[in-house]
C-alpha cells in the first residue's frame, strides 16, 4: 500500500509521465515486497501522486522545490529512509530539476489496520 505524494511548485506541463512510472518501479524494488505472478506484489498496490503548480517557497525562495511523503505498512525506518531519500531526491532532480537540498520527505510507517482498501483494511 505504499503511497508517495509530491507537492511541488514545478508546472504541470513540466512533469513527465515517466516520473510516475519510474517512481512506481523504483519504489517497488526498494521496498522489496515478494513477487506475485512474476511481478513485485508491491507494484499492484503502490500509489504515486504528483501535485504540481503549488504556491510554494523553500528557504524564502520560489525556485523549484518539493514537499513529499512516503507512507508504507512496514519497511520504514532509519536505515530504509536514507535509501528512499537518496532514490526519491534523485528521481525528482532527474525529472523535475529540483535540487535535493530543496526537497523535504516525510516518512510514515502505517499500521495495517489504519489503511483502508477495497471495502476493508489491510489489517
Amino acid at each position: 500500500m505504499p503511497m508517495f505524494v509530491v507537492s511541488t511548485n514545478v508546472a504541470k506541463s513540466e512533469v513527465p509521465a515517466a516520473l510516475l512510472s519510474e517512481a512506481t518501479e523504483e519504489l517497488a524494488k526498494a521496498l522489496g515486497k515478494p513477487d506475485r505472478d512474476g511481478y513485485p506484489c508491491i507494484i499492484c498496490y503502490i500509489a504515486v501522486c504528483i501535485n504540481p503548480d503549488q504556491m510554494m517557497m523553500f528557504g524564502g525562495k520560489g525556485d523549484p522545490c518539493a514537499v513529499c511523503s512516503l507512507q508504507s505498512i512496514g519497511k520504514i525506518g532509519s536505515d530504509y529512509n536514507k535509501q528512499y531519500s537518496k532514490l526519491l531526491c534523485g528521481l525528482l532532480n532527474k525529472h523535475l530539476g529540483i535540487s535535493p537540498e530543496r526537497i523535504y520527505i516525510n516518512f510514515g510507517d502505517m499500521d495495517a489496520a489504519n489503511v483502508g482498501w477495497n471495502n476493508t483494511t489491510f489489517g
